[in-house]
């Protein structure tokens, strides 16, 4: 077994994985809240709980890999395993991948962006365009042979949610919900309906109007969705060819098992 972990600015995910003869297979995951101020010592109270919880044995991993966003999580995380189990460690960088990555300064790629582009190579949906609904919804443009070739970013759905209620004084806070009648939830008849009209039928159409825009230059062969609020607009963009909730994680299996041929 080997396990993954992919930190993000709101959530990480760890995920065990099971090696196969022809490839990996994904045995359970779990998620906590990205929190700057947590210690390497509570690290490995929620790490060796959700081991024990799970029935899995960190003793029978052999090797973690990980993509990071947030470097001060990853220095913790990385003190936990240097303090409690000896692994080989292996985190995501570009020129590991070996993909192209087309734009002016390559550092600046976010690793959770490139770990989706390798995936997406291994998988064969390459070229492809790739909408993750984290944090921030980002587009990026995936040429032949995964290459990078930049992309989009803009304010996640939360994100936008949460500033639209911090900065005005009367309109309430909404929770983020699927509108599935157009024609009678566009127009809102309160306070609550109209923001929610706005948030969710406003990111549909900014989505698909990207999308439309970014196909007039890139001739992907598939749109995919990831990220856990791709469920909520998936009947409703009808440009999205398929939903891969797991395309990070999966992605960084198969970068696992391309770095340990080199052990």
């Amino acid at each position: 077994m080997f396990l993954v972990i992919d930190i993000g600015n709101t959530n990480t995910v760890f995920a065990i994985y099971e090696r196969l003869k022809s490839g990996f297979q994904l045995l359970k995951s779990f998620r906590i809240y990205s929190d700057l101020k947590r210690t390497p010592d509570e690290y490995s109270l929620i790490i060796n709980q959700s081991f024990k919880f799970n029935n899995y044995n960190l003793k029978n991993i052999d090797g973690v890999a990980i993509a990071s966003v947030v470097p001060e999580i990853l220095n913790n995380i990385e003190i936990y395993f240097r303090n409690n189990i000896e692994l080989p460690i292996f985190k995501v960088e570009a020129d590991k991948l070996n993909i192209e990555v087309n734009i002016q300064n390559p550092n600046e790629a976010g690793q959770d962006r490139l770990i989706n582009a390798f995936a997406v190579k291994k998988m064969e949906f390459d070229p492809a365009i790739i909408i993750d609904f984290g944090t921030a919804t980002t587009f990026d443009v995936i040429g032949n042979g995964g290459a990078y070739l930049g992309g989009i970013i803009s304010p996640g759905v939360n994100l936008s949610i949460e500033s639209l209620y911090k900065s005005t004084s009367r309109l309430p806070k909404i929770s983020l919900k699927s509108l599935d009648d157009e024609k009678n939830t566009l127009l809102g008849k309160s306070t609550i309906s109209a923001i929610e009209s706005g948030v969710f039928w406003g990111y549909v159409c900014m989505i698909e109007g990207l999308i439309n825009k970014l196909k007039k230059y890139y001739s992907p062969s598939k749109v995919i969705a990831t990220g856990g609020l791709s469920q909520v607009f998936k009947n409703n963009i009808k440009s999205i060819d398929l939903i891969e909730q797991n395309l990070t994680i999966n992605g960084l299996a198969y970068f696992y098992l391309s770095q340990e041929k080199d052990i």
